[in-house]
């Protein structure tokens, strides 16, 4: 049986993938359960019989001893990550050390001791910047770019701003410099807002997910802006599905990939307030703000090119998606 390393196991994303793969793959568990959430969702895989090694993956030492006594791994799906723009504004070195730092390590040791190894890390549609450049209208539910602009695809320059973005702009870099430059079997997903079970989010990170609980609550909730931003939501299911198609195909080395719903599946905060209503007759209290320097007001990915090389297409809509969480 393959053998797998999962960083960040007992975050969303590794959670979802632990349990989808648990019977397929020989796993091998790491997390450093520094975020909130995480140890409730590893007390979830442990009930399925899956242990977290508790490891540091921005201390290079630590990360070097572990990785040298365990067996040699075929695969590594990289998902340790500081995933919150304010977060990184309050502690920017702990934002660089795990999101750049971390990747450089797991990269150096991958060249020199595991260079064969295909390995998936993960980036942000955040590392394009503000895309303040682009002219944009207001429908009344939505922001939209003008010229016909529907999606973005991996041409689109990157232009980080903000602690977050900067540093998943440097990891995204890095990988592509190893896949080429080395030779290497590792890719960048630049993926937009997944969303889904073990979320455990918060107001700056998880938007869709922290909504949905928002709807039971009777909080008025402080939006950033006046709530068009418009993201293509994917479902954590589909990005899973899209984890398991890479890792069954031969991956050519340092090439980024935009994921996300596509077009198909964007919503706005407003539209995403909607959908609630209609699904639930309940509505989000909530009040307008200022529009941070470092959001984008309209994101909406170009997946040809990842469907290109796995055939891979998002199936789960944002009502049958948002349903689900609900109940």
């Amino acid at each position: 049986m393959n053998r797998l390393l999962i960083t960040g196991a007992a975050g969303f994303i590794g959670t979802n993938l632990a349990i989808s793969l648990k019977d397929s793959y020989d796993l091998i568990l790491v997390d450093d359960l520094s975020r909130e959430g995480s140890k409730f969702n590893q007390e979830t895989l442990q009930k399925l019989g899956l242990r977290i090694n508790l490891l540091d993956i921005s201390n290079e030492k630590e990360l070097c001893a572990f990785l040298s006594s365990i067996d040699k791994f075929d695969f590594l799906v990289h998902l340790a990550a500081q995933t919150s723009l304010l977060e990184s504004l309050h502690n920017p070195k702990l934002d660089f050390n795990i999101n750049a730092l971390g990747t450089l390590n797991l990269l150096e040791y991958l060249r020199q001791f595991n260079s064969d190894c295909v390995s998936i890390f993960m980036a942000s549609n955040k590392v394009y910047g503000n895309l303040n450049s682009f002219n944009y209208y207001e429908s009344d539910t939505r922001f939209m770019p003008l010229n016909n602009i529907i999606h973005f695809n991996e041409s689109l320059p990157i232009s980080p701003i903000g602690g977050y973005s900067i540093s998943k702009a440097i990891s995204d870099y890095y990988v592509i410099e190893y896949g080429k430059r080395y030779s290497m079997p590792v890719i960048s997903l630049r993926q937009s807002a997944v969303y889904g079970n073990y979320q455990n989010p918060r107001s700056d990170q998880g938007w869709v997910s922290y909504f949905v609980k928002q709807i039971y609550s009777k909080e008025i909730v402080s939006l950033r802006g006046n709530g068009k931003q418009v993201r293509d939501i994917l479902h954590i299911d589909d990005f899973v599905n899209l984890i398991i198609k890479l890792l069954s195909i031969e991956i050519v080395g340092g090439e980024p990939y935009n994921v996300g719903g596509g077009k198909d599946f964007s919503l706005s905060i407003l539209e995403l307030f909607a959908l609630l209503k209609d699904l639930t007759g309940k509505e989000i209290d909530f009040k307008l703000g200022k529009i941070s320097n470092e959001d984008q007001k309209y994101f909406v990915s170009d997946n040809s090119k990842i469907s290109a090389i796995t055939n891979w297409f998002p199936i789960i809509d944002p009502k049958a998606g948002i349903s689900n969480l609900l109940l």
